[in-house]
């Protein structure tokens, strides 16, 4: 079927072909952004780099040009960290990926300058947080390393050294997170994730110049992927940065809760809408609208619904847990205890997120000594216990919520290995890995909202929202509209029917799970 544009389609179609300067395209979930972007580029007569949020969409939208007769030669789809390498090895072709290249300068420099670092050996885990956001603010690019004031902003916006102890050698530990980052920017023949962004930036390293840039997901953007965008930019390029204010949902990583309003400054961009959804129905459409009152449906779009069901209930709706259904939380835990569930029933699942598994193996593993299933909750119990108070001390409170999930979910898992009469952390290990996969099809998918960003189903389940959303450590102003913006998120994921699964009392729940509520 050939692509017929909306109004507001068309118009931003016609500004690629007719306009001058750049813009700021603001899509609705669902708004057949690719589909529109892969229309526009058709009319760009090349020199086109896409940047994409991951290498999965690089690959859809570099399929679609293909599709589309479009080579690599006049439109190229990658993600930002792929084409910042790329820049970075010509100069450095013998250039290794280490993903630990700050800890292990951290830890080389309290040993060698002991008498100058060491007594701040306690927070080596937060000095190096506090380095991997310098590199995303572009620090060093746009200010200087040595400004004490710039650290304190990405101190104050990401909570970092808040605790009593922390503040008595603040200015300490500014310096030596300095250190360390010129430390770091020294070494040129080991990068890590940040540092393929940053340093061919910090190097000023020139990039190929593109006639237009396209950015997907540009509400997920920080200082460094927005001072790459103008790198790659050539002499009057023209930016298209599109993407949703109301699907920011990764503040918590580094990126803006304001992106889109600073691509439109920095580039001087005017801003066009999509605000027609052709994924959800008028129900769901209706139900979303309490979070972006904008987003309308499109014509012909079909009734859908909107309804609630009992947790109790939920395995009475069986038939519908396929490749065409997801079931959706804010947090792990609740998913796990619920996939176990499902498994026993022989019904098909996988845990979306094969990172979070990994993860969880990661922490389930710390211990060596340890290779009881008793010997884990011990020492769980103990590393929870320490962290939550230290993340809290510090007002860390989305760090706080990861360590609490992270330990309920593995809890989870140690009570079913034992339902089985298995006993070790290797059985652990090896549940994690039969549970937690990527991009899960053919089968029926439980994810967390953040990792279902992108994705659709025809029935979402969303899995206790009175309950896990706001999330209780939710303190600063953009945490709170990030904890709204997923909760439109997880709604228009549902192409059909979105269906809200209330949690009954803990007692109930551990009843319904045959395990802990």
């Amino acid at each position: 079927m050939s692509f017929v544009p909306s109004v507001q389609q068309a118009a931003f179609l016609n500004w690629v072909s007719t306009g001058s300067g750049s813009c700021v395209l603001e899509a609705v979930a669902g708004a057949g952004k690719t589909t529109t972007l892969i229309e526009a580029i058709a009319r760009t007569g090349g020199g086109v780099a896409i940047l994409a949020y991951n290498k999965k969409i690089a690959t859809e939208i570099g399929d679609k040009l293909k599709a589309r007769g479009i080579d690599w030669k006049t439109a190229e789809a990658s993600t930002v960290h792929a084409f910042g390498m790329r820049t970075y090895r010509k100069a450095y072709p013998r250039v290794k990926v280490d993903t630990f290249k700050v800890t292990d300068i951290i830890a080389l420099m309290l040993r060698e300058q002991s008498a100058t670092f060491g007594h701040l050996s306690g927070f080596a885990a937060d000095v190096a947080k506090a380095v991997g956001l310098a590199k995303q603010r572009a620090l060093g690019v746009m200010g200087k390393i040595d400004d004490v004031k710039a650290w304190f902003d990405i101190i104050e916006h990401f909570d970092l050294f808040d605790d009593e102890e922390a503040q008595d050698v603040i200015l300490e530990l500014i310096a030596f997170a300095q250190a360390v980052l010129l430390k770091s920017n020294a070494n040129t023949d080991i990068i890590d994730f940040d540092d393929m962004i940053y340093m061919p930036l910090i190097k000023r390293m020139r990039f190929w110049g593109h006639k237009w840039v396209f950015v997907d997901e540009a509400q997920d953007t920080n200082p460094a992927r927005r001072a790459m965008i103008r790198a790659m930019l050539a002499p009057g390029g023209r930016v298209v940065a599109v993407g949703d204010r109301h699907q920011a949902i990764y503040g918590f990583t580094g990126a803006d809760a304001d992106s889109l309003d600073l691509i439109a400054a920095d580039f001087n961009a005017i801003r066009m809408p999509l605000t027609t959804t052709y994924r959800c129905p008028q129900n769901v459409v209706a139900f979303a609208q309490q979070w972006v009152n904008h987003i309308e449906c499109g014509e012909g779009a079909p009734v859908g619904s909107v309804s609630n069901i009992l947790l109790e209930k939920l395995m009475e709706c069986r038939d519908t847990f396929n490749g065409s259904s997801a079931i959706l939380c804010r947090n792990t835990k609740p998913l796990v205890a619920l996939a176990f569930q499902i498994i026993r029933a022989n019904i098909a699942c996988r845990v979306e997120g094969r990172d979070i598994g990994i993860g969880l193996i990661k922490l389930a593993t710390k211990w060596k000594k340890v290779k009881t299933l008793h010997g884990l909750e011990v020492a769980l119990e103990k590393w929870e216990q320490s962290n939550v108070t230290r993340a809290l001390a510090k007002r860390q409170e989305a760090k706080a919520q990861e360590v609490m999930d992270k330990v309920a979910t593995l809890q989870v898992i140690i009570e079913q290995c034992r339902s089985k009469d298995q006993h070790g952390v290797s059985d652990v290990v090896a549940a994690i890995n039969a549970l937690f996969s990527d991009n899960v099809e053919n089968m029926l998918t439980l994810s967390t909202i953040h990792k279902s960003k992108g994705r659709e189903w025809n029935t979402v389940y969303w899995l206790d929202r009175a309950n896990t959303l706001p999330s209780p450590y939710a303190r600063q102003q953009w945490q709170f509209e990030q904890e709204d913006n997923l909760c439109y998120v997880a709604a228009t994921r549902a192409k059909s029917n979105l269906v809200e699964v209330l949690f009954p009392t803990s007692e109930m729940q551990k009843k319904i799970f045959g395990i802990g509520g």
